[in-house]
């Protein structure tokens, strides 16, 4: 992945209480490229010694150079210039050519300092100044109008050229008293040749450090005039090999952070500073509390009507928190636009339940990241998500306003099992959000087939969705009109019977967030079991299930853990009603394996009058970790699986 966003929140000097404020006069965001010249002696030696598409088969490109040098000037601002440079290999690797470099523009300036193409034959190819642009993806959004990034693209494309730019990001120190924090990853998923961090400050500047994943990772420091200089450098890094089920490339890569923050509590502190005089209620959203409360006697219920109005009737802005900065605004200008980013929304549910009596407070967090975050250095790179918490009765309740489809109590799949931040009245505690039970996440099918002497078949199929894909069921039936719904069911029906037609359906509308979504269909399906002879040959499995997948993990050997965070619980139960003239001639064996992450339950049995076979199957995905020593336990699992998947329940025809 490329580390574009790394640039925009890498390493800030922050002092002031202001956030959102007026781009410094005269400062351009884009400044043109040198003059051509000749090639410096670095990129050079880069050039000389770069490795050929051979010698990487499975990486599109090589990064080159990977440079950042930033200073840490006296007044708190940072200057930081970053230098990138990749070789590309084939046609894969052509979307480097398309650079976008964000930040924003209330307290950042960029200014493209060089770029250009070097091809094959050794021409250089300058990015013309008239081609960089400056754009705003929100700008729509004139709350959010300040996260912004300048573009241009690489000119003379071609498979062994080389792309170079470098430009400079001037961060002002307007958010936090005296602090910076950065982050810098060495190693990637390409080859990287050198990747080098030097960071200047004034000496009496305090530093915490932490490297990953690389023991020796030491800086070389100097010091001169008031100014303490660190160099961190690797060279000639191998490609991180792609796995299924890998870790998070943060557990692999060779990086490190830093911080002059003393401590997660003055993170906390410092969020709530920024918090507190935003959450004021005003005359319309005190009218809005008492409409969306009245008659509602319970705290949950009162939480309940709160939430779904701010997750449904405030519409949601996807930008990361952070890039749209770190202050949220007012509470009275989100229930006023109708629309927020993550904290914004937070803010405003947070101020309706403080309205209605309801103790709520901000939780910052990762989303989609299941690390301890508290055992790292306190940064605000940590986070990129704001929901809300509230303890009610004595039970904990996460909210996130973002979630549309997710239901009062429920939580999206991306937050659980991450650590969050509580910030409350400036302290600050970590919690994990708690993950799902099995019972609460997966898929309980029920079916009745009914065969036909000549192995057709019309099957009816009960189907309930939970948890998180009750979520997805309910955000693809929001987002598409109701006359689609019979199209949308008509392919879910080719996932649950191959070749089926469907006949008749019934399905919410996906509003509904309450509870499960429970789907049913009918459909009629030719040449569902194989005649052979004076026997029928007749398929098991229906829907998804376990023993339908074929085998994940192809590989001889492991080099990575097995990680798995998913939780979930699916089950089925199929009721073949048997052809007249046929009776049962074989059952499939039983079935009952596992695997440190999974476990898979199968029987098959008659009914008492033997005119039916039931059917059934429980597949149990579970959290966790699997080390490269015991691969072959996980591989061995989905062999035995993907054999399974060629039973049939064997019929054979009575004699006249």
């Amino acid at each position: 992945m490329r580390k574009w966003f790394r640039y925009c929140l890498a390493i800030v000097v922050l002092s002031g209480s202001a956030l959102i404020i007026t781009p410094a006069v005269g400062q351009s965001p884009t400044a043109p490229p040198a003059k051509p010249a000749e090639l410096d002696e670095e990129l050079k030696s880069a050039m000389r010694s770069a490795p050929k598409a051979e010698q990487h088969p499975d990486s599109d490109y090589v990064r080159l150079l990977d440079l950042g040098k930033v200073t840490v000037q006296p007044d708190g601002t940072v200057v930081g210039e970053y230098r990138e440079t990749y070789k590309l290999f084939n046609e894969r690797a052509r979307h480097l050519a398309e650079v976008s470099l964000p930040y924003n523009s209330s307290y950042q300036t960029v200014k493209v300092l060089k770029a250009r193409t070097i091809k094959k034959n050794g021409q250089i190819l300058e990015v013309n100044p008239s081609e960089f642009r400056v754009s705003s993806p929100f700008n729509e959004y004139l709350m959010y109008d300040d996260a912004v990034a300048v573009g241009f693209s690489m000119p003379g494309i071609e498979d062994s050229c080389v792309i170079d730019y470098t430009f400079q990001m001037t961060s002002l120190p307007l958010l936090m008293p005296g602090h910076y924090w950065m982050y810098w990853g060495f190693s990637d998923r390409s080859p990287v040749m050198v990747s080098r961090y030097t960071l200047t400050l004034p000496a009496n500047k305090p530093l915490q450090v932490k490297s990953y994943n690389d023991t020796t990772l030491e800086p070389k420091l100097t010091q001169q005039g008031g100014k303490k200089t660190y160099t961190w450098e690797r060279k000639s890094l191998a490609p991180i090999e792609f796995e299924p089920a890998m870790p998070p490339i943060d557990e692999i890569r060779v990086w490190m952070e830093g911080t002059s923050i003393g401590s997660w509590q003055d993170i906390a502190n410092w969020f709530w500073k920024l918090a507190e005089p935003q959450i004021v209620s005003t005359r319309d959203i005190d009218s809005t509390v008492k409409q969306l409360t009245a008659n509602l006697t319970t705290p949950e219920a009162k939480t309940r009507a709160i939430y779904d109005w701010v997750a449904n009737k405030t519409r949601y802005v996807g930008l990361e928190f952070g890039l749209s900065a770190y202050k949220p605004h007012k509470a009275t200008d989100i229930h006023k636009n109708l629309y927020g980013d993550c904290k914004d929304k937070a803010i405003l549910l947070i101020t309706m339940l403080n309205k209605a009596g309801i103790k709520a407070h901000p939780v910052l967090l990762k989303a989609g990241d299941q690390r301890t975050v508290s055992k790292g250095l306190p940064t605000l790179n940590a986070f990129n998500h704001c929901i809300v918490w509230a303890e009610i009765g004595g039970k904990e309740y996460w909210l996130d306003a973002t979630a549309e489809t997710c239901a009062f109590s429920d939580i999206p799949d991306g937050d659980r099992g991450c650590e969050g931040l509580i910030v409350r009245e400036g302290k600050g505690e970590f919690k994990v959000i708690p993950p799902y039970r099995p019972e609460e996440n997966g898929m309980r099918i029920k079916s009745t087939i009914n065969l036909t002497p000549e192995g057709t078949a019309v099957a009816e199929v009960d189907c309930e969705m939970m948890g998180a894909l009750a979520q997805q069921i309910r955000a693809t039936l929001r987002s598409i009109p109701p006359t689609r719904h019979k199209e949308f069911v008509t392919a879910l029906t080719q996932k649950f019977l191959a070749g089926g037609k469907l006949e008749t359906y019934s399905l919410p509308d996906g509003l509904d967030k309450e509870g499960s979504v429970k789907l049913h269909l009918k459909a009629s399906i030719n040449d569902y079991a194989e005649k052979t002879g004076s026997l029928m040959l007749v398929p098991l499995t229906i829907g998804n299930s376990t023993s339908q997948q074929t085998q994940p993990f192809t590989s001889e050997a492991r080099l990575h853990p097995i990680v798995q965070n998913y939780i979930a619980r699916h089950s089925v139960e199929v009721t073949i009603n048997l052809p007249k003239g046929f009776t049962v001639g074989e059952l499939p064996n039983n079935i009952n394996i596992s695997s440190p992450i999974q476990s898979y339950q199968r029987t098959t049995r008659k009914s008492d009058d033997g005119r039916s076979v039931l059917f059934a199957e429980m597949e149990e995905e579970k959290s966790g970790r699997v080390p490269p020593s015991d691969y072959k336990q996980v591989q061995s699992f989905f062999t035995t699986l993907s054999r399974q998947n060629k039973a049939r329940l064997i019929l054979k025809e009575d004699k006249p």
